[in-house]
């Protein structure tokens, strides 16, 4: 991994290593398809949120819900970009180059190299992966993006209503 450090724990959370390999979760869990870079960030944001999603059927978040989390959707796209590249450069996805642009999808090594993980978090990361990948499945680009905007007011910004009240009670 050329000029990353696995072990920096200054820098592991949300660094490109840890985005990529939730990258490449998201990717194995449906080895048939394959996804653009815009609707990878939204199921990154909602497998480790996937309270936000507002449905009782969807299973716990990974992450807490701390305020203005919405923000993550916003910053992550850059390492994104860094982790997708990083893991490609180890042939664990594949990128796509068609006439609807660029997209990923897993490839023969993803699965293999995933099965090396054997800890609580990544079995989490996989089935909120399944859930959020499912219950999106049907949801076209556009479908997509009007859910996610709809909803990111209101993804952190129960804490600012809280702080609010707070402040007024004071």
């Amino acid at each position: 991994m050329s000029n990353y450090k696995v072990n920096d724990s200054a820098n592991s959370f949300n660094s490109p290593f840890e985005v990529g390999l939730r990258m490449l979760i998201i990717l194995a869990v449906t080895p048939q398809e394959k996804f653009d870079l815009q609707r990878l960030i939204y199921y990154d944001y909602l497998v480790l949120h996937t309270n936000d999603v507002g449905v009782e059927s969807s299973p716990v978040s990974i992450h807490p819900d701390t305020p203005n989390r919405s923000g993550e959707i916003i910053v992550r796209r850059q390492v994104m970009q860094q982790g997708l590249k990083l893991m490609n450069s180890k042939n664990l996805l594949n990128i796509i180059y068609d006439e609807n642009g660029i997209s990923y999808s897993s490839s023969v090594l993803t699965q293999p190299f995933l099965d090396l993980f054997e800890s609580d978090y990544y079995r989490k990361l996989k089935k909120n992966a399944l859930w959020v990948t499912r219950y999106f499945s049907g949801y076209s680009e556009t479908e997509l993006k009007s859910f996610v905007e709809k909803n990111i007011g209101n993804w952190g910004g129960e804490f600012m209503y809280e702080a609010f009240i707070r402040s007024v009670a004071d």
